[in-house]
């Protein structure tokens, strides 16, 4: 996971800076072969540059890019932030040269999300804190908490060591008795089960992959939403999409960040901001009344939830899989 988000990093940072080392200077462009004179190869504009240096070096160059005068992110940022939909009205209109792209935007900003996800959770005691107790008798007895006081029998499915008696379940899956279970199934649930830092290594690798599903089904519910709107078109859409969960995730980031200090209350402020920050965004840029904006924003709710409930579950059985 470390090396997809370094090669994500400077995918992302590679793209907003503009102060990058031509160190390719003087030598073939990478993309057509033409001898690279200056910083930008004269045959089809690409930069002379490998980024093939340390991470380090290439966050460092995009801050120095965000404070000059002219640095695109300085101006994009408090747009993208603090004025739903304002970032999006102008980049479709026509002012694209003084933002930072959308998509490089988006790529940056699930970077930070997943880095600071998965360094909270990889931090956190309570996946070391789903033991297994052996209980009396013949059963077996499981806790999720070593606060529970009350763990709930499961008949023998614990073996006193912890582990899945699975040759149990597998005879069961013999005698017709576990409903549409296979062997396959049993093994790869019994592994997640005794395993749990390796099942959540696993949804780490799937879920930043399969969340870029939520962009295009944003797109097509916004595309549905204005289907009678003939003069915003798919391309505004999938801008609007992309500034949206663009923010979501900065904003979720900041959140999930604050809630270690100040509570988990902070949770119920980020949803409250979400919902104002969606509606207002969908106002501005459909020019829209509150109703419709209403209307529309509870739609797009309805998509996100379904499809984070898709993406969740699609995580956990990929990753129990990897286990």
């Amino acid at each position: 996971m470390s090396g997809e988000l370094e090669v994500a990093g400077a995918a992302s940072i590679g793209g907003i800076a503009t102060k990058q080392k031509a160190d390719l200077k003087g030598k073939p462009c990478l993309n057509c072969g033409a001898i690279v004179e200056e910083r930008y190869c004269t045959q089809c504009g690409q930069l002379a540059a490998s980024f093939h240096r340390p991470i380090w070096s290439l966050i460092s160059e995009t801050i120095t890019d965000t404070l000059a005068l002219d640095g695109r992110l300085a101006r994009t940022m408090p747009k993208l932030l603090f004025r739903p939909g304002a970032l999006t009205k102008a980049y479709i209109s026509g002012q694209r040269a003084r933002y930072v792209p959308p998509f490089r935007l988006f790529l940056l900003a699930s970077l930070i999300f997943y880095f600071v996800l998965f360094a909270i959770i990889g931090n956190a005691s309570w996946v070391d804190d789903l033991n297994i107790r052996a209980g009396q008798g013949s059963g077996a007895s499981i806790s999720i908490s070593p606060n529970d006081e009350t763990p709930e029998d499961i008949n023998g499915v614990l073996l006193p060591d912890g582990s899945v008696n699975r040759e149990l379940i597998k005879q069961a899956v013999r005698d017709g008795e576990a409903g549409d279970l296979d062997e396959e199934t049993v093994d790869i649930a019994a592994d997640a089960f005794e395993n749990p830092r390796l099942l959540l290594m696993g949804v780490e690798k799937w879920v930043p992959r399969l969340s870029f599903l939520l962009v295009p089904s944003t797109v097509l519910s916004l595309t549905i939403l204005h289907f009678w709107r003939r003069k915003i078109y798919v391309y505004d859409h999938a801008i609007h999409a992309l500034h949206l969960h663009t923010w979501i995730y900065l904003a979720g980031a900041v959140a999930m960040g604050a809630g270690l200090y100040i509570g988990g209350w902070i949770g119920w402020v980020f949803l409250a901001v979400l919902i104002f920050y969606v509606w207002r965004s969908l106002a501005v840029v459909g020019q829209t009344g509150i109703l419709m904006s209403g209307w529309r924003l509870f739609n797009l709710l309805i998509t996100w939830v379904f499809m984070a409930g898709a993406l969740a579950v699609s995580s956990v059985i990929l990753g129990a899989i990897a286990t």
